[in-house]
């Protein structure tokens, strides 16, 4: 709008005696039913408001929602996803139309997408933390539903449900605050009254015990008799007044850090988190020196998920304070969320080394698996459940995933499978059961079991507003297969698109990470292939126009690979450039009349189990006693160090970086090669999709890609598996590749 235009505006505004809203100002007129003042206040949004299109027809959507105006909230909340893709408010509205249908699945997975957007949102939150109380997810619903109540403290919903959740997962004490405080809010909110009474019901009967909990709370800090009258009106639970005086205490006490973290606490318990970070960082501006503070808002800052803004801060309080409990474990969920596990076990076993209490022991557990020491996991485990039988059901997680690694599939399955029934919707019970059951070739309940895995680890999770596809007939429909997780898992699930070409659909739409777009496109030339960044904008969707439905492309097995017989004795299914692999030939031939074989040895990161799945590139040394070979460098990512051990060990591997670092380029390498000898990682699915022969060296128990028996990989008919017999036996491993090298092109001279 032109500047001329917007003084007009602004000009008859005023004359009407219209004032100019904000979308907040709207919304807040639609949760008090003033639905023809809310529609006045839409057409008075301000003319200059970014992305003011988007917004009116978010917010007209929003208020047919509540006037019961269904289709007309339909049409407007996909028109918004027409012009941005990513809107989280629209994603919002579709997660309330759908909830509203009973479709409490789709409902969830758009709600989890519009915090993936922005996190900070309470109303999402709120949204998100309800579908997962009606599926039973407690665990979830009490860590997203305390996140809603931090962000907006007057929202009695809330609250209550925060309460419902809490009070499901043993935290009778927090779902009596949480009722309370619904209560405190709105004194005649008949379902919190009921729900406080049954839980005093509750009280009077038993008090269990737990290890952890979903939550995390402000810490106390250390008693202080200036404090004490505080902390009797919080005990009485009178936040407000208790607030008020430790406001007081404050600017008399203006040195006093113990007043503003008890403030903080106070803050954070009434749900303002903001105001409690706000008096941390005023204290730290005014006191700079004061160590203590900076512990203070480090803390504070990890357990509302702010890690960049954290870990400065506790690394510096650390230096200072090296023993502080505390620090240390904030440090490592810092750590954790980066995916760096070695150092953030390291921080949760010195903290229980200082304070050796059974809540600790869990937290050291915890981290033993995420460190893939699971025997060890598994003790402390059984330690813990042998002090406190009540902590079963809260370790049944970690113990059961100690014990699928460990080979002990038989004893995990029936404790994941109890507690499926009683709760079937819960995220974190379901997708290890997927990978179980997958592991040992059980298709069809795998696949089931693993549409929870996005909701289970939802940094990944994507959602259009496209119906997703469940099977339905595809004849002369146009479908959207959206990317997901890794290159590899990419290239495994896209032998599937031949199935789904197969059921007639007009248009194929697959979206591919960028990098094996040139790869895909030339061998599905059926589909139209989108290159991205795979990120959670989309912006790309709004040039494909109208989609019939859309389907992960992970969710293609569960359509087409329900059993071992429904894998097709396809050899290849990727194709590469002709003259890129005549290239390579001929590049490979000027070393010699040797065999041409590829090599890698490391797979995965931290977060995907590196350390099993990886060997000392020394090792491949021994091959050499086995076949007299021109040996290829086929290892991703920074080589450096990995080619002078190897050639430290005799052992000359060639390498084209180029090769590696172009997929499509690599695909050609491959291709020109006689045979690829490879840990579990993303060679093995192009090497396998591309038909070349792939001998995989697997850890004991792996991924469930590459399952525990099968001796080639049903995806790929030219892969042959050589598996561990002992946790980390890659001698045992290089022996049998060694036997089957000789074998095949016959022992050196």
């Amino acid at each position: 709008m032109s500047i001329l235009k917007a003084l007009v505006r602004q000009i008859a505004s005023k004359a009407t005696g219209r004032r100019v809203s904000t979308p907040t100002q709207v919304r807040e007129l639609i949760d008090r039913r003033e639905f023809d003042a809310a529609a006045g206040a839409i057409d008075d949004l301000p003319p200059d408001l970014p992305r003011r299109d988007i917004e009116v027809m978010s917010l007209q959507a929003e208020l047919a929602f509540r006037q019961f105006r269904d289709e007309d909230a339909d049409r407007l909340f996909r028109s918004v996803l027409r012009l941005d893709p990513g809107a989280a408010s629209a994603h919002y509205g579709l997660s309330l139309m759908m909830h509203a249908k009973g479709d409490m699945e789709a409902a969830l997975r758009h709600a989890q997408f519009a915090i993936n957007r922005t996190n900070m949102e309470p109303r999402f939150c709120a949204q998100l933390g309800l579908c997962h109380v009606v599926l039973g997810n407690f665990g979830p619903a009490a860590v997203v539903l305390g996140r809603a109540t931090r962000l907006n403290a007057a929202d009695k919903s809330s609250w209550n449900n925060l309460g419902i959740a809490r009070r499901a997962g043993g935290n009778l004490d927090g779902a009596r605050k949480a009722f309370r405080r619904a209560l405190d809010i709105d004194p005649g909110f008949a379902a919190a009254q009921a729900n406080l009474e049954a839980l005093e019901d509750d009280l009077r009967r038993y008090t269990p015990v737990a290890i952890g909990g979903p939550a995390k709370a402000a810490e106390p800090v250390a008693p202080d008799p200036l404090l004490a009258p505080v902390r009797a009106l919080a005990d009485d639970d009178r936040l407000d007044e208790a607030i008020d005086l430790c406001e007081r205490l404050c600017v008399d006490h203006p040195d006093s850090l113990p007043c503003v973290a008890e403030l903080y606490r106070l803050y954070s318990d009434l749900g303002d988190v903001r105001s409690g970070l706000d008096a941390l960082e005023a204290f730290r501006e005014s006191h700079p020196s004061d160590i203590g503070v900076v512990a203070e808002l480090g803390k504070a800052l990890e357990r509302e998920q702010q890690h960049q803004l954290a870990e400065p801060l506790l690394e510096r309080a650390l230096e200072a304070l090296p023993d502080d409990v505390s620090l240390l474990l904030s440090l490592a969920d810092v750590r954790v969320d980066q995916g760096r596990h070695t150092e953030a076990g390291a921080l949760v076993e010195r903290a229980y080394a200082l304070e050796p209490t059974l809540q600790m022991k869990g937290r050291v557990a915890s981290s033993l698996l995420l460190r893939c020491r699971y025997a060890d996991c598994l003790r402390l485990v059984e330690e813990i459940i042998a002090e406190e039988p009540a902590t079963a059901v809260s370790m049944v997680g970690v113990r059961v995933d100690a014990m699928a690694h460990l080979g002990r599939q038989a004893e995990a399955l029936p404790l994941l499978d109890k507690e499926i029934e009683r709760s079937p919707y819960v995220p974190m019970l379901r997708f290890p059961r997927a990978e179980i059951r997958l592991l040992n070739e059980e298709f069809g309940p795998g696949w089931d079991d693993y549409a929870f895995r996005n909701l289970s680890s939802t940094r990944h999770l994507r959602m259009v507003a496209f119906p997703q596809w469940k099977g339905e007939p595809l004849e002369g429909k146009s479908i959207l297969v959206l990317a997901e997780q890794g290159l590899g898992d990419q290239v495994m699930f896209a032998s599937c698109l031949p199935d789904l070409l197969a059921l007639g659909p007009a248009r194929v739409v697959v979206e591919v990470v960028k990098r094996v777009a040139p790869t895909i496109a030339r061998s599905f030339p059926q589909c139209e292939i989108v290159p991205t960044k795979q990120d959670a904008g989309l912006e790309w969707v709004r040039d494909i126009g109208d989609m019939d439905y859309f389907v992960p492309i992970g969710d293609l097995p569960s359509q087409f690979r329900r059993t071992r017989a429904d894998f097709p004795d396809r050899r290849s299914y990727l194709v590469a450039d002709e003259g890129r692999v005549a290239h390579w030939r001929g590049k490979l031939a000027a070393l010699g009349p040797r065999p041409k074989i590829g090599v890698s040895w490391k797979g995965g990161t931290e977060r995907t189990r590196t350390v099993l799945r990886t060997m000392g590139p020394a090792l491949l040394a021994e091959l050499q006693s086995a076949v007299d070979a021109d040996w290829v460098c086929l290892q991703y990512g920074d080589v450096t160090q990995g080619l002078e051990e190897a050639a430290a060990a005799g052992l000359k591997l060639h390498y084209w970086k180029d090769a590696i670092d172009n997929l499509d380029e690599f695909a050609a390498l491959v291709s020109a090669l006689d045979l690829v000898v490879t840990v579990c990682n993303t060679t093995v699915h192009y090497a396998g999709a591309l038909g070349k022969d792939v001998w995989v060296m697997s850890p004991k128990v792996p991924e469930w890609r590459y399952g525990l028996r099968f001796e080639s990989m049903p995806w790929y008919p030219s892969s042959r598996m050589f598996r561990q017999r002992e946790d980390g036996d890659w001698d045992s491993v290089l022996t049998d590749v060694g036997r089957e090298l000789s074998s095949r092109f016959g022992r050196p001279a």
